[in-house]
């Protein structure tokens, strides 16, 4: 129980920042901030308890940053629609997502995801999070040598000793202690202990469910289905494996349940005034905490519900207290690469394909659908096409398609 507790912790203070960024980003696209918080904590909460106790996870399902910022800079401000439109693209989004649960077509994807994509996959994301820790650093902006970023490397040194000798809580204890030094430096800014939550009423029920039901917004719903549920697979991929959820033969376990909270919860999302959801990577640091149950996310959600009154203090913890968290986890899964098998061009081309597009194009969509692409002609050039299951044959026409319409209206 004290594992999973800690666990649930290092999910909570490595995930925090989220609860913040998320609505700063949605308040660019005219939703209100205080309302876009309130939303994002209560979604957060509701949904991760439903992942709970219907599916036994250690995971916080959260608003992602890959759905919002293409809402905001894309959907808003570039293609003017109004943020009731794209609240409207985010909950039938949900509903697709769910219904695609619900038929187990989601589960024949993650079933059928060639092994060669899938560890690509997951090493691109590990680079993807470790260019993201670098980026909030400065680097390569700003020269290494900053006070901020010898706390941070401090941070991650001490997070590595602990991981070696095997203590559970080494993620907090290298967030806190990063805290903890930045506070005498002056790098840590005071916003306060408590505040009341803002209020729901400028986004509640406001969203607009007709609009994206119109032909002139079709494309924008399919993409935002697609970024969700590739973002959702490979995130679930990384966290089943590291909580040791699959089975012998690769296959995520329970994967039934544990596919059906997150579009519900984005609908709730959408109604309450914030975005798609999916499976966190920053759970992953709960999950090598040892947080292996349901314990761990309910800690972790019950954690963001406090958050929400005590929001001042959290926004207190500089962004580079995480980052040796962030940049940890990415090594952890960057490994994942010496799983491809390099030996056989027609899938270490593709798997190579995705995992560079991913970090270099910050989007995990775009790096399984150049790797779709590629592995099914690859594999159809090299006359091993018998080898490729229907599934994949269906996805590659998909993305191939949705590609050429995203370049031809410049949606990507």
């Amino acid at each position: 129980m004290r594992k999973e507790l800690l666990a649930g912790l290092s999910t909570f203070f490595t995930v925090a920042y989220l609860i913040l960024l998320y609505p700063k980003i949605l308040s660019e696209g005219g939703i209100d901030f205080g309302a876009a918080l309130t939303a994002t904590v209560l979604t957060i909460v509701a949904s991760t308890l439903f992942l709970a106790f219907y599916a036994d996870f250690p995971a916080l399902l959260a608003p992602g940053l890959s759905v919002g910022p293409y809402l905001v800079y894309s959907v808003i401000q570039r293609h003017h629609a109004t943020w009731q439109i794209a609240l409207g693209i985010v909950f039938w989004a949900g509903v697709v997502i769910f219904l695609l649960s619900i038929f187990k077509v989601r589960q024949k994807i993650l079933l059928h995801l060639p092994s060669s994509i899938k560890s690509a996959a997951i090493g691109g994301i590990g680079l993807f999070l470790i260019c993201v820790g670098l980026k909030d650093l400065g680097i390569p902006h700003q020269p290494m040598l900053t006070l901020t970023n010898g706390i941070a490397l401090f941070g991650l040194l001490l997070f590595f000793t602990l991981h070696h000798f095997k203590v559970a809580s080494a993620f907090l204890i290298a967030i806190l202690s990063c805290w903890i030094l930045a506070i005498p430096l002056g790098l840590s800014s005071w916003h306060g202990f408590a505040a009341l939550p803002a209020s729901l009423s400028p986004t509640l029920f406001h969203l607009d469910l007709l609009s994206p039901l119109n032909f002139e917004w079709l494309g924008t719903l399919l993409s935002v289905i697609l970024i969700c549920l590739f973002d959702t697979s490979a995130g679930l991929t990384v966290l089943s494996k590291l909580a040791h959820k699959v089975d012998q033969n690769g296959h995520i376990k329970n994967i039934d349940r544990i596919v059906i909270p997150d579009g519900p919860g984005t609908m709730l999302g959408a109604l309450l005034g914030t975005g798609t959801l999916t499976f966190t990577l920053e759970s992953a640091s709960g999950i090598k905490a040892g947080g292996r149950t349901k314990i761990t996310a309910i800690t972790a959600a019950l954690c963001c519900l406090v958050g929400l009154f005590f929001y001042p203090l959290i926004s207190s913890i500089p962004l580079f207290a995480t980052t040796p968290a962030i940049i940890a986890i990415g090594i952890f899964m960057a490994l994942e690469i010496k799983s491809i098998r390099w030996g056989r061009f027609s899938e270490s081309i593709p798997a190579m394909i995705t995992l560079f597009t991913i970090p270099i194009t910050f989007s995990i969509y775009l790096g399984f659908a150049f790797g779709f692409v590629s592995f099914a002609l690859l594999k159809a050039v090299k006359g091993e096409w018998k080898e490729v299951h229907p599934v994949c044959w269906t996805l590659a026409v998909i993305f191939a398609a949705h590609l050429s319409w995203a370049l031809s209206t410049n949606q990507l």
